[in-house]
This record gives C-alpha cells, structure tokens and sequence, in this order.
C-alpha cells in the first residue's frame, strides 16, 4: 500500500513537470510564429517559379532525386559501420556504395535522373489504376472504380511514354503541393501570430 501510495505520487509529480515543459515547447514555439509565415512565403514563391520556369525546375528536380540516392548512400553506410552487432553488414556495406555510386551518376546525368524519377513516378499512378479496377471486382464491378481506374492506368503510361507530358504533370504536381503547403504555412504563422 505504502509503494502505491509514492508511485502515485511519482507519476502525478512527473505528469505536472511533463504538463509545464509541454506548456513551454508550446510557447516558445508560438514566439516563432514568422518562422512559418517566411517559410510558407519561400514555398510560394517555388511553387510560383517551378510554374513559370518548368525546365530550369525540372532539371533541379533531377539533380536533388540524385542528391536523395545519395545521402540515403551516406546513410546506409553509417549505419553498417556504426552498427557492428548487424548481421548484414556487408549487404547495407554493399547498397550504400550502390546509392553513393547511383547518386553521384544521377547528380552528373540529370537526364537521366529526370528520366527515371518520370518512369517511376508513371509506373506508380499505372499500378494505382490497376488497384482501382481490382477494387471494382471486389465491390461488385463498381463502373466508377473500372473507370477511375482505368483513366489513372492511362495516365501512368502517358507520364512514362510521352517525356513532355510526364515532365510537366511532375512539376505542375508539385507546385501545387508547394503551393498548398505554402498557404497554409501562412495561414498557421498568422494564427500563431494572433496567440
């Protein structure tokens, strides 16, 4: 009874202290509030540029999928050699060369990056299709679903197999969730502002 009786008082002691550290994080975090205003400013005005300039942004597109390879490289050496309990240590050894190697390759040939990130991207809206139209069977031939499906599958093999087009729907796709993302960083500083 006793051992229950300062456990209790324990964990009420350390909720307070959780409550009042919480309290702070808040606050310090509302003080920044233009922290947010300025970062969803600098979302906009990508988002404003990839729109205006969509080879230049494709092209800087290519380069940081290369730069990504590459820093997942970095990473998943670092975790081969920090980690020395891992069994597959040569296996991580192995795929971090392969991305530093593959990343490198990508940031010199954005071409070649543009390409892939374009097929990749592709193939990922034609097997969304192909997921809507086997949902259709299992809904009992929903004709929306076979018809939604079947739009999406086309659109992946337009993105893979016209570069034009598969160029210009990944940039315009994320301009528009730059532009989303801006927006609301906006409103979320000014609603900070306002506490």
């Amino acid at each position: 009874m006793q051992t229950t009786k300062y456990t209790n008082i324990y964990l009420l002691c350390w909720l307070e202290i959780k409550n009042k550290h919480m309290d702070l994080s808040v606050d310090r975090r509302l003080r920044h509030w233009w922290v947010f205003l300025l970062r969803g400013i600098l979302f906009i005005l990508v988002s404003i540029w990839m729109i205006a300039s969509p080879l230049t942004s494709f092209v800087a597109l290519g380069f940081f999928f290369g730069l990504i390879i590459f820093i997942a490289g970095l990473g998943e050496l670092l975790h081969a050699v920090r980690d020395k309990t891992e069994t597959n240590r040569g296996w991580h050894i192995f795929l971090g060369v392969v991305d530093l190697i593959l990343g490198l390759v990508l940031m010199g040939h954005v071409a070649a990056s543009v390409a892939i990130l374009r097929i990749i991207v592709g193939i990922w809206f034609l097997l969304r299709g192909f997921s809507l139209i086997s949902f259709s069977r299992a809904l009992g031939r929903s004709w929306i679903l076979t018809i939604s499906g079947i739009i999406i599958a086309i659109f992946g093999l337009m993105i893979i197999f016209n570069a034009v087009f598969g160029s210009m729907t990944l940039i315009t796709f994320i301009a528009v969730a730059f532009f989303i993302t801006g927006t609301f960083n906006v409103w979320l500083g000014f609603k900070m502002k306002a506490h």
